[in-house]
């Protein structure tokens, strides 16, 4: 007759045997269950225990019933995922977007910079004028060489008509139309 060894206290490794494994699984799960469902009663936790033996056959313990434990499961793991993916998806967008801003301002205070230096230079080139005041100043330039001509011009008329005449009337004066030259009307007067 065989002698049965008892109950013995088993090493935590894994069973090099494959029949005892499965016959430890079987023994095991049924205490595995009692005690999930011990803890569901006194406790009230929602409850899912899924085991797969060797062979792939699943065994399974639920607590109200499996299909809502589970469904619940996946659905608030869902949600924390998707939260978690979201939110991190947020995180590169806004550290891309601070990436991005953080260039435009480098760029924009260099800008500046080299923008102050081309007005120093042209302030420089231009004997200490900045570019609007030079085109001011040019622009009256031009303008006064331009009443100059036209006197002379008037000068040069005034003359050939005097010749001309034999007399010097300035009731024959010849009178330039000013009214489409553009300009300051102050420096085109005589």
């Amino acid at each position: 007759m065989a002698t049965s060894r008892g109950r013995q206290r088993i090493g935590l490794k894994l069973i090099e045997n494959i029949r005892d494994r499965a016959v430890t699984l079987s023994k095991r799960r049924s205490g595995l269950f009692k005690k999930a469902s011990e803890l569901a009663t006194l406790c009230g936790p929602q409850i899912v225990i899924i085991v797969f033996t060797i062979s792939g056959k699943p065994l399974a313990f639920g607590s109200p019933r499996i299909p809502d434990v589970t469904t619940k499961f996946l659905s608030n793991n869902e949600f924390v995922a998707n939260q978690a993916f979201i939110n991190s998806l947020r995180k590169a967008e806004i550290a891309e977007v601070n990436h991005e801003y953080n260039e435009f301002n480098e760029k924009s205070t260099s800008d500046k910079k080299l923008g102050q230096n081309l007005e120093e230079v042209v302030k420089v080139f231009l004997g200490g004028e900045t570019y609007e005041e030079y085109k001011r100043n040019a622009m009256t330039c031009r303008l006064v060489q331009l009443k100059d001509k036209l006197e002379q011009m008037k000068k040069s008329l005034q003359h050939d008509s005097d010749e001309g005449n034999g007399s010097s009337s300035s009731e024959d004066e010849y009178e330039p139309d000013l009214s489409i030259i553009e300009g300051p009307r102050d420096f085109l007067r005589l």
